[in-house]
């Protein structure tokens, strides 16, 4: 039960985002400025055990047929072999990756520490070894190795971009807090790889997590020179709209909905930058327009009627003035 507990948390921290709604979105219509491009524990282990399951098949004379690697576990003669095979091939970098995270899902979680241990000091560019060993560090409470390991990933393969995005996000979140560390190590990413878009998407986020909207807005207009999406557009338009720039917030909305008409958070951004200038008829008919898109959201018809008593609001402002 014990090992049970340390797993699941140890899932629990490695799944958990960092979610910081843009104001200006409200009622449940929100646009989450999500870490982008971190190291996931669960989709990199489970693309490992793919391969070796694949792997033992083709290798062992009962692997067609024999026990299967699991994520967790696995039964105990998938794991014999498995660590015979890797030891036969200990360049083979996914396969020693499939042994260390089936190991840890079998509750062995000392044995999983030891095997990455020797796995990096056997392949000294394996980043990938190295931020299991910090995701086994966090499972001790073991903060501090946790930095280390990423900082170790990095040096280890410099262009381990995960391995970035990860420790910037550890550094601005929970006891660590040094936000300058964070924008540090982003800011060593971008001299790096200046290509790659996540790091400016959790320079923003950074940025927005501590109300300076203005760098915000540089670094997601950043991102989109690299990588125009509709997320990292709609993110522009909420900063914009955070800023008071309403006939810019309104162009970014606009060329949303162009390429993609249903778009009910754009339709929620757009009313909001009329809503900006006064023009609450027109807020109230683009909401209006995307309620007919999804007549049962409820957030909808909750932002409806906010754009109804900001108009009343207005209205009564008006005839005193």
């Amino acid at each position: 039960m014990v090992g049970q507990k340390i797993y699941t948390v140890l899932l629990a921290l490695l799944l958990l985002g960092l979610l910081s709604p843009v104001p200006d979105s409200r009622s449940g219509l929100v646009v989450d400025f999500d870490p982008q491009g971190q190291f996931e524990f669960v989709e990199t282990a489970e693309q490992a055990i793919t391969y070796a399951n694949a792997y033992l098949q083709r290798h062992t004379p009962d692997g067609a047929t024999g026990p299967q690697l699991r994520l967790r576990l696995s039964p105990k003669d998938a794991l014999d072999n498995l660590a015979r095979q890797a030891q036969l091939a200990p360049t083979d970098l996914t396969l020693q990756t499939a042994l260390g995270v089936t190991l840890f899902g079998a509750w062995r979680a000392k044995d999983a520490q030891r095997h990455f241990e020797q796995a990096v000091r056997t392949n000294p560019s394996y980043a990938i070894g190295h931020c299991y060993l910090a995701s086994l560090a966090l499972n001790e409470g073991d903060f501090n190795g946790f930095v280390k390991h990423f900082e170790l990933a990095i040096q280890a393969d410099p262009a381990y971009v995960p391995a970035y995005n990860s420790l910037a996000i550890i550094y601005s979140t929970g006891p660590i807090g040094n936000i300058n560390a964070a924008f540090r190590v982003l800011s060593q990413g971008i001299a790096r790889l200046p290509g790659e878009p996540s790091f400016f998407i959790n320079q923003a986020l950074l940025y927005a997590d501590n109300q300076h909207w203005g760098a915000a807005q540089e670094s997601l207009q950043q991102a989109i020179s690299i990588q125009p999406t509709e997320y990292n557009r709609l993110l522009l338009g909420m900063t914009l709209l955070k800023r008071h720039e309403y006939e810019r917030a309104r162009a970014v909305f606009n060329s949303i909905l162009e390429t993609n008409p249903k778009s009910i958070v754009a339709l929620a951004g757009l009313a909001d930058s009329y809503k900006g200038q006064h023009d609450h008829a027109t807020a109230i008919a683009l909401i209006e327009q995307a309620i007919a898109l999804e007549p049962e959201n409820k957030d909808l018809r909750d932002e409806l009627r906010e754009h109804h008593e900001a108009f009343r609001t207005w209205k009564n402002q008006e005839k005193k003035e």
